[in-house]
């Protein structure tokens, strides 16, 4: 709608308004559901910049049919503002699309609430996995909130498995300190080259969908390490999304592999793939963020340290999240 605007000036001819800029502040990662949810579902997120204005993206990328959706409305500041998609207050989302509603004007900083109404039953297939800066697990078709008249030179996406998305306590991404609008990608058991999305296939859908995405973090290849995977293959995944990177001039950083004997898949064989990846990594980046060294055990280096260890030995808990966003300079 902002962008349409024309201002007039005195002598009554049109001149073009500059084009309206919109900055992804919050991010959900689409995942298959079965989940059925009630009529009226209430998101509350917590968003990584403000803004003067508010438009959402409702995802069906999962979903096998169509999904109605009767109303959707925004509340921050104690001001609630009804969404309309066309100007029309109720939308379809065809199965494997997505849409942006109209932009409303509302001043936002911390959280929105977002509530969507849909008829009984409506199977919730878009519905997202727990991201961002958000522990707030209750999402449902919502999969990313934008903002116009941001002050925030851009944003910066955090891509990976569960250790990004955070599959215990917290995430690393929203204690990283940033100038920037930290976005979160991480997906529970994602690859760099395994599986049906890995991060070589939807670094387009996840990190490049807006050009004020500026930078990305990835941190990734134990899922595929554990799977059989090897380094080589990891290596050249990691190549691929920095290449794609590259190309929408977005700057690219990569983390080493944290640490994982103990966990159940873990052989030697693997920690040889762990090791020559993390090795690649320090000497081909200057800047790698060296996510191993800072939560290996000095005792036993192939091992989480006691005090960062959720208990699983692969995954970090939130004191460790909180050493691993100290690293990160972006």
């Amino acid at each position: 709608m902002l962008a349409l605007l024309l201002a007039c000036g005195a002598s009554g001819v049109p001149v073009r308004s500059e084009v309206v800029r919109w900055l992804p502040v919050w991010q959900a990662v689409p995942t298959l559901s079965a989940s059925v949810p009630d009529q009226s579902v209430r998101t509350t997120v917590d968003l990584a910049a403000g803004g003067t204005s508010v438009r959402v993206r409702l995802s069906n990328l999962m979903g096998t049919r169509p999904v109605r959706v009767e109303q959707v409305t925004v509340t921050a500041g104690g001001q609630t503002r009804q969404l309309t998609f066309g100007r029309s207050r109720a939308v379809t989302i065809r199965a494997r699309a997505e849409v942006y509603s109209d932009a409303v004007l509302l001043a936002v900083t911390k959280t929105l609430e977002i509530s969507t109404y849909t008829p009984a039953g409506t199977p919730c297939q878009a519905r997202a996995h727990r991201t961002i800066t958000s522990t707030r697990e209750q999402i449902c078709l919502v999969s990313a909130v934008e903002v116009a008249g941001f002050t925030a030179p851009g944003a910066v996406v955090m891509f990976g498995d569960s250790i990004t998305e955070g599959w215990y306590e917290n995430t690393w991404p929203s204690l990283v300190q940033s100038d920037y609008a930290v976005l979160n990608a991480g997906i529970n058991g994602n690859g760099v080259v395994l599986g049906n999305a890995p991060m070589v296939l939807r670094v387009g859908r996840d990190v490049l969908f807006s050009k004020e995405v500026r930078k990305v973090v990835l941190l990734g290849g134990i899922n595929d390490i554990q799977n059989g995977v090897n380094a080589a293959n990891v290596i050249a995944g990691i190549r691929t999304v920095q290449l794609r990177c590259r190309q929408e001039g977005v700057e690219f950083h990569v983390g080493t592999i944290t640490p994982w004997r103990g966990w159940s898949a873990w052989t030697e064989e693997r920690e040889r793939q762990r090791q020559e990846v993390n090795a690649w990594i320090r000497a081909t980046f200057p800047g790698a963020i060296d996510f191993d060294r800072a939560v290996r055990d000095p005792a036993d280096p192939l091992r989480l340290r006691p005090e960062f260890d959720s208990g699983d030995h692969l995954h970090p808990n939130g004191t460790a999240f909180g050493a691993m966003a100290r690293l990160v300079r972006v």
